[in-house]
């Protein structure tokens, strides 16, 4: 399902000011920055309805659950809103968009 999806994820991060690489690894596909390879955001995919499970890069240095209660999963279009928003603060979105207005 992210396969097909993949340059469509691109073009709405780089929407958004920020461009991205991705790569699949081990069954989820991995958002980084182009240009530093900062980790941005992992998007697995959850069930057959299109759902994915949205991760963040640590401060353990790995790809870990958002939230204390299980994973945060929701539909691919919701998940990039969420990841783009930074609702939870822990994709250093505001970061990147400020990084690339000073270059």
């Amino acid at each position: 399902m992210l396969k097909e999806k993949q340059q469509m994820i691109e073009e709405y991060f780089e929407a958004h000011g920020i461009p991205v690489q991705t790569s699949f690894i081990r069954g989820g596909l991995s958002v980084y920055t182009r240009t530093r390879k900062t980790p941005i955001a992992r998007f697995v995919p959850q069930g057959n309805r299109g759902s994915v499970e949205v991760m963040w890069y640590s401060h353990r240095d790995k790809w870990d659950h958002i939230g204390d209660f299980g994973g945060m999963i929701m539909p691919l279009e919701e998940a990039l809103e969420y990841v783009a928003s930074d609702a939870p603060g822990c994709f250093g979105i505001d970061f990147l968009i400020f990084e690339r207005s000073l270059a």
